[in-house]
């Protein structure tokens, strides 16, 4: 499948997006991290694991269903499935004392779960692979949105 190389794409992406939090999350163990940047550290791995999971799963899903466009159309259900719960999720940690669910932070959150819900939805009335690149790059959008704001929260020497 010709499209496979882009989802490979993307998962390789989103297992970098990983391993940079993971990195910056062990730099600043030593320094007082901030209620905040820890919860969008951890957003970054949570994202990107789920964006792997997500872009591996079309090839499989493809041959059990014996179609491309079948394959879409679930990982596309399967995707509304997950922003929707993430966004639950992440709501409920965000009511934590320290942390406020407010300015560009939930804008451009708010933002990005809206186009990947609307996008999902598309892919499941439609089975298009467009679409579901463009999922894709808004749910790699996700953990790189992520990555900026904790890189912007540090202070420079």
């Amino acid at each position: 499948m010709p499209e496979l190389a882009f989802a490979m794409s993307v998962a390789s992406l989103s297992g970098g997006l990983a391993g940079l939090a993971g990195l910056v999350a062990g730099l600043r163990r030593g320094a007082a991290a901030q209620p905040l940047d820890s919860l969008r550290l951890r957003e970054i791995v949570e994202f990107a694991f789920a964006n792997i999971l997500l872009a591996l799963s079309v090839q499989p899903l493809a041959i059990i269903f014996g179609s491309l466009e079948a394959a879409l159309r679930v990982a596309g259900a399967i995707a509304f499935v997950y922003v929707l719960l993430q966004a639950v999720v992440l709501r409920r940690r965000t009511q934590r004392p320290g942390l406020e669910f407010r300015g560009s932070w939930a804008i451009v959150a708010i933002g990005l779960r809206s186009t990947a819900m609307v996008l999902s939805v598309l892919i499941v009335l439609t089975g298009s692979i467009a679409l579901f690149d463009l999922l894709l790059i808004v749910l790699l959008a996700r953990p790189m949105a992520a990555f900026l704001l904790v890189l912007a929260s540090m202070e420079m020497p």
